[in-house]
């Protein structure tokens, strides 16, 4: 891709991201507090189904952007792990300390550590590693949300390795893809650490899910859209029968992405000013909400009470968030990535290639 963008995407991503930021608002007013829930009680509830989203986006956009080159070798192993950290660990890294230190304040402000308690040396030393959730210690620890992080860097891992191997090849892809989309419906029998645990099943199933749609990219809108409708109703009607069940998430949101590929007005709604705002800062969203969660459960605390059940409580939270996570992806994630490639490229005679 080199840098091109899928608009629907983006905006797939950045809406998903503040689903998550929604959802984790319960951390602060829980159900039943939350302010304007009759409105947007499903938006509190919807934005916990968030991150298998965030899977089935990587895997279409990674098989757009790095199949062929992977299996042409025209990307080696080192560029495109390269490329992978300098997205996504130094705001972590950021992140995790920020995470560390508001923690500390939390824990002389309200008397203990704000919702994940697991804020020890040994849990620091495993978010360094992007091992802080699942293959070790199923508890969450520091910067929560952060736990699908270490889905992510395995998902890299496995996508490689097929790539590889089969490149873009449409058989090998739609049949791991089965497996993959098996697996995950199974997850329910699995445990919640080790190798194939709990969460990376989820992940495996949308991620390659994801990929399988990227090989309709040169097919009609209107296959697109029937297709996605399909999907869609497919997939809501399994969320219906399972009581809400993860389980069906793989299906109901390959529907919305080829809804969202497909119908031109959501094409057009998506390459609106606003969307891409979204999709830029859908990281920073991700990392930086619960950061600002601690921080004004400590102000709550130790200065000025907040009625967290209060609509104008929600709209600092958001505005926070939207706000730092404008400045964040403009002033740190942005020149933390390129400058992350450009040491990497300094250390060996050929250029670091360019990708997403």
């Amino acid at each position: 891709m080199n840098g091109s963008r899928i608009a629907p995407l983006d905006a797939l991503r950045g809406m998903a991201a503040l689903g998550v930021a929604f959802y984790h608002y319960g951390l602060l007013a829980p159900a039943g507090a939350r302010p304007l829930e009759g409105a947007f009680g499903w938006l509190y509830d919807v934005g916990r189904l968030a991150v298998p989203l965030f899977y089935m986006l990587s895997g279409y956009i990674f098989f757009a952007a790095y199949a062929r080159p992977l299996e042409k070798r025209e990307l080696n192993g080192r560029d495109f792990f390269w490329l992978r950290a300098s997205r996504l660990y130094p705001l972590h890294l950021l992140t995790l300390v920020v995470t560390a230190g508001l923690q500390a304040l939390a824990l002389r402000a309200i008397g203990g550590y704000f919702f994940y308690s697991h804020n020890d040396l040994h849990h620091f030393l495993l978010n360094l590693a992007f091992l802080q959730f699942s293959w070790f210690d199923p508890v969450m620890s520091f910067n929560g949300p952060s736990w699908s992080l270490t889905i992510e860097a395995a998902l890299y891992l496995t996508f490689f390795a097929f790539a590889r191997g089969f490149g873009a090849a449409a058989a090998p892809r739609l049949a791991f893809g089965a497996l993959c989309l098996a697996i995950s419906t199974a997850r329910g029998w699995l445990p919640l650490s080790g190798p194939l645990n709990v969460f990376f099943a989820e992940g495996l199933g949308c991620f390659f899910v994801g990929g399988c749609l990227e090989l309709a990219a040169g097919r009609s809108d209107r296959f697109k859209v029937v297709s996605g409708l399909a999907l869609l109703g497919l997939g809501a009607w399994l969320l219906y029968v399972t009581d809400g069940r993860r389980e069906a998430t793989p299906i109901l949101f390959a529907g919305v992405v080829m809804l969202a590929l497909g119908a031109p007005p959501l094409r057009r709604a998506a390459e609106s000013p606003l969307f891409a705002w979204l999709g830029d800062i859908s990281y920073s969203t991700y990392l930086w909400h619960f950061p600002i969660e601690i921080a004004l459960a400590v102000v709550s605390a130790a200065l000025v009470p907040i009625a967290f059940s209060s609509v104008g409580a929600l709209a600092l939270y958001l505005g926070l968030t939207l706000a730092i996570s404008t400045l964040s992806f403009r002033y740190f994630e942005t020149p933390a990535r390129g400058l992350v490639r450009r040491w990497a490229a300094a250390r060996h005679p050929r250029p670091l290639a360019a990708g997403v």
